[in-house]
């Protein structure tokens, strides 16, 4: 046995607040990516020559690729260290970034676009497995999870805003090569910084056979989501890939039960409150994103905002989510994150039917905000509790996979929303307030599976 191998790894670092600000700005820069290219579909069509079906692909490349590598990229984190895994999947991600923004054919973007969503999957699990790995303290942990929950939301946000400003001012290539000096900091810093909190755990043999039915199954079923929301719909390519994505991901199951080394570690799943965390995630995640785009598409289509006014109209929708951030963060570590997740998943669903009231008696922007600040302070709160919830008793060889199976549940969760965005609106595009009226009802199952998460789960949080 090596001296790697029998050395205790560190638990702690020196500068606990500059990794948690390097690791969320690394977390900026894919949430802002999920969205950044939205505003800026338009020109790119323009410059590049897209043809109108083939231009969603600089979006949905990202996440299919994204979505379907997080489990493996948290399986490789595990087996050759999160700190190793977060630098090659940066790499990849600022290379990525920087041929997107070079690109001059479709097929070349959206080629790049795949790329970065590979490098966001290894980056993702790596990010949440060093958090839970860095700040093991009840009250530490709850303050990391609350800042790296409002990156995520404020970067999706702030994705809409720097997209619109920097198409209308410079040029749509910048909103790729803007990721390049932060990919660039982390690259240099955080390994620095981090040397020795994770080590490589080199008897983990990778299941590469599990990875592929895995990884192609969760692609698939994102797929299928995609084409079943998508304009117009395709339920016939959709109904067949969720056929087959049902199929990969059950043989999937089969193998990791016979499997000595499965992608996937025992015990992983053996916990109730995780598993339902999990699921009470996907359905938060439906509902944020689902609402996300709706009142996105309303601000414009249905009030006649443009773009950068739409951006800027969620303005109040930020300062909610930091909010409910801020008073999550306290209650988690008062009152555990499943009872925190249970009563924001329930703001979260009064904000969505206050917003679908307001839009179907069409009462304007000034009547859409008491639920945008409800709607906004649920998310807020919820997301990390969920994702705190997820994470109870990890260890140092199940952070990587534990964390991919948190984003997982987003991205899952993210493709569910655009697939009930696309049915609740109707053929029509503007049923506004029916699909609002969705929207809460998939926070309201949310609700129930958390409750369920904080009847089982102790009342005091663990350290660790």
């Amino acid at each position: 046995m090596t001296s790697t191998s029998q050395e205790a790894p560190r638990t702690t670092t020196s500068h606990p607040r500059v990794v948690l600000a390097i690791l969320c700005l690394t977390q900026l820069l894919l949430t802002l990516d999920d969205n950044v290219v939205n505003i800026a579909l338009p020109t790119i069509q323009r410059e590049l020559g897209f043809s109108g079906p083939s231009l969603v692909w600089v979006v949905n490349t990202y996440m299919l690729a994204f979505g379907g590598f997080l489990v493996l990229g948290g399986r490789l984190g595990d087996r050759y260290s999160l700190v190793r895994t977060f630098a090659a999947g940066t790499a990849v991600f600022a290379l990525a970034s920087l041929l997107s923004g070079l690109a001059a054919e479709p097929w070349q973007l959206i080629g790049a676009r795949a790329l970065q969503g590979l490098g966001a999957a290894l980056v993702a699990p790596a990010v949440l497995g060093l958090l839970t790995l860095v700040f093991t303290e009840p009250a530490a942990r709850a303050k990391a999870f609350a800042v790296w929950g409002a990156t995520a939301v404020t970067g999706a946000l702030a994705g809409l805003i720097l997209s619109g400003v920097i198409t209308e001012y410079w040029s749509w290539r910048w909103v790729f090569f803007i990721n390049l000096p932060v990919a660039a900091l982390a690259l240099v810093l955080l390994p620095r910084l981090l040397r020795g909190i994770h080590r490589p755990h080199g008897d983990q043999a990778l299941n590469w056979g599990g990875a592929a039915l895995l990884t192609c199954g969760l692609a698939l079923l994102v797929y299928a989501l995609l084409s079943f929301g998508g304009d117009g719909g395709r339920p016939a390519v959709a109904a067949a890939c969720a056929v087959l994505s049902l199929a990969l991901l059950a043989a999937f199951a089969v193998d990791q039960r016979r499997s000595a080394n499965p992608l996937v570690t025992k015990g992983v799943f053996a916990s109730p409150v995780r598993a339902r965390a999990l699921v009470a995630a996907v359905l938060l995640s439906a509902a944020t994103f689902q609402g996300f785009l709706v009142l996105t598409l309303y601000l414009q289509n249905g009030l006649g905002f443009t773009p950068l006014e739409a951006g800027l109209g969620y303005v109040p929708f930020a300062l909610g989510s930091l909010t409910g951030v801020k008073a999550g963060e306290r209650a988690t570590v008062r009152f555990t994150a499943g009872r925190v997740l249970t009563v924001a998943c329930a703001g979260t669903a009064a904000g969505a039917l206050l917003l679908s009231w307001a839009a179907s008696r069409e009462f304007g922007y000034a009547g859409l905000l008491p639920g945008i600040l409800l709607f906004a302070i649920g998310v807020g709160a919820g997301l990390p509790a969920a994702a705190s919830a997820a994470a109870r008793d990890v260890d140092e060889r199940t952070s990587g996979v534990i964390a991919s199976l948190v984003n997982s549940s987003q991205q899952l969760g993210g493709a569910v929303g655009l697939a009930l965005t696309g049915l609740s609106l109707g053929g029509s595009g503007h049923g506004f307030g029916a699909a609002l009226a969705v929207c809460a009802a998939a926070a309201l199952l949310a609700c129930g599976w958390a409750a369920v998460v904080a009847r089982r789960e102790p009342l005091v949080s663990p350290s660790s």
